[in-house]
């Protein structure tokens, strides 16, 4: 099948139940081509359940799933343009490199395997090696690599950072990087590793009570926040940082808060507090996660 240039993907209040127990209730986001979209979340919040359902793994409950305002459903030969692999349910783990290579270019009409091939072997891998004989960093650029050779536009990876080296951390983001630079082809990337995914991605969807509750392009958001440390005469914390801010860290009288919208008036009822120290810092996606996560008026340290 001869793919045309892809150019939305849309979820729209995607639902899916698990023993019973709702996990994904009124999904809702769309990915355009050229994007690294980072996908955020606690441990066990249904990240990898959104890849499975959106990729037809699970069957959803509700809600649609539309490529260029196709139903995959409806269509499911599009689904050719979505890739994915489930860490947890390998098939090839007992494959040579060239045989998972062969397969894959039955799955996907368009898959390079020439491509895969130069790609292993830029990483120092041969054709003859078993998938399961790699350390777990060469088994995850094999997977990339998988993905670069299928030509799907909309890539899913699941924690491609876990438990990697530096080294091999660096090779995947600027393959990544790389494929994304003619903006034909978007990553969707769920990692705990927040680091990497600050410096990577254009936007971060936070996934909380089975819902989408934040979608931001970290551009814009670091235009309206700002993150302060903060001292004051006494331990006493000023009404203003408590009702505008959230706090990251008190350590003795040091106060380290994230202000979401930091307006002119929010500035200005800090500076009559006369604090002894007012410090911008730079703000990150971790912090954002704390003021996702964490109870405005929860205990902190």
């Amino acid at each position: 099948m001869r793919r045309r240039d892809k150019q939305s993907l849309t979820i729209t209040k995607l639902q899916k139940k698990i023993a019973d127990q709702a996990v994904l209730n009124n999904i809702t986001f769309s990915l355009s081509l050229g994007q690294v979209v980072g996908l955020v979340g606690p441990n066990g919040i249904g990240k990898t359940t959104i890849f499975r359902t959106v990729t037809h793994q699970y069957r959803a409950d509700g809600g649609t799933i539309e490529l260029d305002e196709q139903d995959l459903t409806d269509h499911p030969e599009q689904r050719e343009n979505l890739f994915y692999l489930d860490n947890q349910h390998l098939f090839f783990r007992k494959y040579r490199l060239d045989k998972i290579a062969g397969d894959y270019q039955l799955l996907y009409a368009t898959f390079d395997q020439a491509r895969f091939m130069a790609l292993i072997e830029k990483f120092g891998l041969q054709g003859s090696q078993r998938f399961q004989s790699l350390s777990k960093g060469y088994q995850a650029l094999v997977m990339v690599a998988l993905a670069l050779a299928s030509g799907a536009p909309y890539v899913f990876l699941d924690e491609p950072f876990d438990g990697l080296d530096l080294l091999i951390r660096e090779r995947i983001v600027n393959l990544v990087v790389d494929a994304v630079a003619d903006g034909k082809r978007t990553f969707l990337i769920a990692s705990h590793n927040l680091v990497e995914l600050d410096g990577l991605s254009d936007r971060v969807l936070f996934v909380k009570a089975g819902r989408i509750s934040q979608d931001l392009t970290l551009e814009d958001v670091r235009q309206q926040a700002i993150k302060l440390q903060l001292v004051f005469k006494t331990k006493a914390i000023p009404d203003v940082i408590r009702e505008q801010g959230r706090i990251l860290t008190i350590r003795g009288r040091v106060i380290e808060a994230v202000f979401p919208h930091f307006t002119p008036e929010v500035k200005a009822a800090i500076a009559a507090e006369e604090p002894v120290l007012n410090e911008s810092l730079p703000l990150s996606l971790s912090d954002l996660f704390k003021v996702e996560f964490r109870a405005k008026n929860a205990e902190v340290k």
